[in-house]
């Protein structure tokens, strides 16, 4: 393989990140599993993906999932101590691929990224600021709930500027537009700094969830522009 998938973890985290990657259009055979479970193992294997058995930590065992040439590598381990571990021998296997890490810990982030992991998810932070907003607005939770599921009403896509939509603002597109990716910058759809759109910019929208029966959504009146 090359330009691959390792997904370290086979549990809630893993499965759900696979599932969210495979949904913008990665085949099943483009993703490996690597769990230190036999019974995780199975399950991956059972739901078309390739998987390695062993301790991510180990060199050895990153190496049989070909590590070194993967182009992704997601980190979802149960403990952070092991997270970091993980990121540290997988950045010296390979020092170009993308590393998504989670940890519980909010803590725990600073030294994940110190250890080679380009981005960093709180899993247990992000889920209590869920608790959080539900409780004041519960609405405002269920659209964000809605965000995260992934196929089920409204989906975050990254995409490429279309040609159509060149020299037009973010909010003039036919898309929600949230952020503009410029570069290596990030912008937010009001920031003075992107004025209209170029072609070579990115941008991050809010679409409707496909839907295999009837086709794409439309948007709810209260999303609308």
């Amino acid at each position: 393989m090359r330009d691959h998938t390792v997904v370290v973890g086979f549990g809630t985290k893993g499965r759900s990140a696979i599932r969210a990657v495979c949904a913008t259009g990665l085949s099943k055979e483009r993703v490996v599993v690597v769990d230190p479970s036999g019974k995780a193992i199975d399950a991956a294997t059972a739901e078309g993906y390739a998987a390695v058995l062993g301790d991510a930590t180990r060199s050895e065992v990153l190496k049989r999932a070909e590590i070194q040439r993967a182009g992704q590598i997601i980190i979802a381990t149960q403990r952070d101590d092991t997270a970091v571990l993980v990121a540290l021998t997988a950045r010296q296997l390979n020092a170009r691929a993308k590393i998504v890490a989670a940890v519980r810990e909010e803590e725990n982030g600073p030294l994940l990224k110190q250890s080679g992991a380009d981005e960093v998810i709180t899993s247990a932070g992000a889920a209590g600021r869920l608790l959080g907003l539900s409780v004041l607005s519960p609405a405002a939770g269920l659209v964000m709930e809605d965000l995260i599921r992934q196929g089920s009403g409204l989906d975050v896509v990254e995409r490429p500027v279309t040609r159509a939509e060149v020299g037009l603002r973010p909010r003039e597109t036919p898309d929600l537009v949230v952020s503009v990716l410029r570069g290596h910058r990030v912008l937010g759809y009001d920031d003075p700094a992107v004025g209209r759109l170029e072609l070579t910019d990115r941008v991050i929208t809010i679409v409707p969830a496909a839907e295999p029966e009837t086709g794409r959504k439309g948007l709810p009146p209260a999303m609308g522009h």
